[in-house]
């Protein structure tokens, strides 16, 4: 049963197949067919393609030849045009080019000069001996001329000097960004684009512009300087309030210009720490504190009493560096950048020259100062000289280097006139000038401390504060600079510290010349207690004054022993002046030397002794008590130190004579002989020095 099923299912297995076959060979058999078909139609049209490519040919070739003719036509008519147009530009732009260019419309005067140097190339390369190249070219040159010209009148009309007071805001509202003071800037966008588009022109054809822009902008710049130099003559300079940098706000108070410049110069000296402590933050890992404000310490009248002059040619010198980075970003617009470095040089040199010259002047008046002995104006140099040294990051940014160097003079001005400052300073302190004079002597009556030594003090203790510019002035000396490798062999010394060693050289050697000087003019005294404390008033406060304002420290830099000498200086002296109370004291000292009383008596042959012994002790010390009273011990401590180092000295031993002898017969009229008890010698040497007595 299972076998008859199984060849059933195959019999119907054939048979499906084979029906299958037979639908695949009649299809197979159909598909034949279209392929026959297909390459039939597509060979017939090959064969149609081929004949329709033979005979359109012969069209595409004809049409071709045809363009090329008609374009040939096309250039032909335009070259004759062109030829037509070059003799006629002549007459065409005649007019336009004797008118001269219009301001606010200079294409097309541009472009005329194009067409007429278009048709000057065309004659010179095709017909050099055609009249109309003359013409055209005449014409050439009167529109170049009449640019120029249009250059310079445009140049000028919109140009003008700064006034003052502008230029004050310019110089004392110091930001980064000039762009700001649109109100400044006299040339608007248009005029500069016109400006910048007839300098491109006349670059690219070779005609002369520089020296037109250079001459116009460089006059604005030397007026405004001139006119600013003009108002610092006036009572109002240094004054005026400065205008509102934003509209709502209040005029900023009026400032003196020292104030003034004081900031200023406090934000360039904060930037250069700041870019000091970066660079060395980033190398070391330490940093450096912010410069603190100096305008800290200066009361009003500081500020009020300085050098004018100075602060006016630093002012000047600000103007400058203002009006010159304005001229840059002007430049910037309307200069071609080949052209800059040229431009600028030109523009900047009579103003550079100005500024030069005047500080040639403004140093022969403080050399003048100087030999007044007006020592502010010296110490105004180095302040100068300081501001200066800051100003040189923005001269290097701004000038050129042929420009550096001339403005470099200035710096070499102020860095000769400090150094003379300086020697003629110590040569004030060698004595070779005298000063406060009583009398014939030089010396005042009461021994009090020196005018030489109070401005002596006065002015090195001031030095301190320009420490650095003195210090690199001081270096260029070889005494100074050998002195200073002497000082470095015995202790290192960082970099910063050595301008304050170079100090505390030349401070050593005026102090030296000074002690040297107050030993001189004690002589000028006639009693030798007078001359000891003469130099002691001197040597005590020249100790005191460096003690108090640390100057001690910078001259131990190169005097390690200064301290321990001046003290050592002043027991000395005060030894000397207790020994001036010898002579008085050597009649009455040795007991041994006198008689003996005996029941309050002594010989006949004796009593002269006492009496001149008395009458000696007597007179004396009525002299000395005269001129001491007449001295001035300013310094309370060390009068009060003397007076009890007196009576220390004096009182026991008078105390001890006057014990054994007052009553002591020896004279019919003891009062005349034995004048002063213990209590009055005490007070009367308690009144020594005492300027009320």
């Amino acid at each position: 049963m299972n076998n008859l099923d199984s060849s059933l299912q195959a019999h119907n297995k054939l048979e499906k197949e084979a029906n299958n076959l037979a639908l695949l060979k009649d299809r197979v058999d159909k598909y034949h067919d279209l392929s026959t078909q297909m390459s039939s139609i597509l060979t017939i049209f090959e064969k149609r393609l081929g004949n329709l490519e033979q005979t359109i040919l012969p069209v595409y070739q004809e049409t071709e030849q045809l363009q090329k003719r008609q374009q040939n036509l096309e250039a032909t008519l335009n070259c004759l045009e062109s030829v037509l147009s070059h003799y006629d530009v002549s007459q065409e732009v005649c007019q336009l080019i004797h008118q001269g260019p219009v301001e606010g419309n200079i294409s097309v005067f541009l472009d005329a000069l194009a067409k007429l140097r278009d048709a000057n190339d065309y004659f010179r390369h095709n017909n050099s001996q055609s009249v109309e190249l003359e013409n055209v070219t005449s014409l050439f040159n009167t529109g170049c001329e009449g640019l120029s010209q249009h250059y310079s009148m445009l140049l000028k009309k919109h140009s003008a000097p700064l006034k003052p007071v502008e230029l004050l805001d310019l110089i004392y509202i110091e930001d980064d960004s000039s762009d700001e003071y649109t109100s400044f800037r006299q040339l608007s966008q248009t005029t500069r684009e016109e400006l910048y588009t007839i300098s491109h022109w006349l670059e690219q054809n070779l005609r002369e512009y520089t020296n037109i822009y250079a001459t116009e902008r460089g006059e604005v710049v030397l007026r405004s300087l001139q006119l600013l130099k003009d108002h610092q003559k006036s009572n109002s300079w240094g004054h005026e309030a400065l205008r509102p940098r934003h509209s709502g706000r209040q005029p900023e108070p009026k400032k003196t210009t020292s104030a003034r410049l004081q900031q200023i110069f406090e934000k360039k000296a904060n930037k250069l720490y700041l870019r000091a402590t970066q660079t060395i933050e980033q190398s070391t890992g330490f940093s450096i504190k912010k410069a603190s404000s100096h305008s800290d310490h200066l009361t009003s009248e500081d500020l009020m009493d300085g050098d004018q002059e100075l602060d006016k040619y630093l002012v000047m010198l600000l103007g400058l560096q203002r009006l010159l980075n304005w001229e840059r970003a002007i430049m910037i617009d309307i200069i071609p950048q080949s052209k800059h470095n040229d431009v600028f040089a030109t523009l900047a040199y009579n103003a550079i020259d100005l500024v030069v010259k005047d500080a040639e002047a403004i140093t022969q008046r403080i050399l003048r100062c100087i030999s007044r002995k007006e020592w502010t104006s010296a110490l105004g140099i180095f302040s100068a000289l300081k501001r200066v040294i800051l100003l040189q990051p923005d001269i290097d940014r701004t000038y050129d280097p042929a420009q550096r160097e001339q403005l470099k003079k200035v710096l070499k001005k102020l860095q000769h006139t400090g150094a003379k400052a300086l020697e003629h300073f110590l040569d004030v302190v060698k004595g070779e000038s005298s000063t406060n004079i009583v009398g014939q002597s030089n010396v005042p009556k009461d021994a009090t401390v020196h005018e030489l030594t109070s401005n002596t003090i006065w002015f090195i203790e001031h030095l301190y504060d320009h420490f650095d510019v003195i210090g690199s002035i001081l270096a260029q000396d070889v005494l100074y600079s050998t002195q200073l490798d002497t000082i470095l062999m015995k202790k290192a010394l960082p970099v910063e510290e050595r301008n304050k060693a170079l100090l505390a050289i030349y401070i050593k050697k005026a102090l030296a010349e000074l002690n040297l000087s107050i030993m001189n003019k004690c002589e000028q005294y006639n009693d030798q207690a007078t001359k000891h404390l003469f130099r002691l008033n001197n040597i005590h406060y020249i100790l005191k004054s460096l003690q108090r304002s640390n100057l001690i420290d910078l001259v131990t830099l190169a005097e390690p022993e200064c301290e321990h000498s001046y003290m050592e200086m002043i027991r000395e002296l005060k030894a000397s002046y207790q020994k001036t109370w010898s002579k008085m004291l050597v009649g009455i000292y040795s007991l041994d030397e006198l008689p003996k009383p005996v029941a309050g008596k002594v010989k006949d042959k004796d009593r002269s002794v006492l009496k001149e012994r008395f009458s000696n002790f007597n007179k004396d010390f009525e002299e000395a008590c005269k001129i001491q009273r007449g001295i001035s011990i300013p310094d309370v401590i060390l009068r009060e130190g003397i007076k009890r180092d007196n009576v220390e000295h004096i009182l026991p031993i008078y105390n001890r004579f006057y014990e054994i002898y007052s009553g002591v017969h020896f004279s019919k009229n003891p009062d005349k002989y034995v004048k002063y008890r213990q209590h009055e010698i005490n007070a009367m040497l308690s009144k020594l020095f005492d300027d009320s007595a």
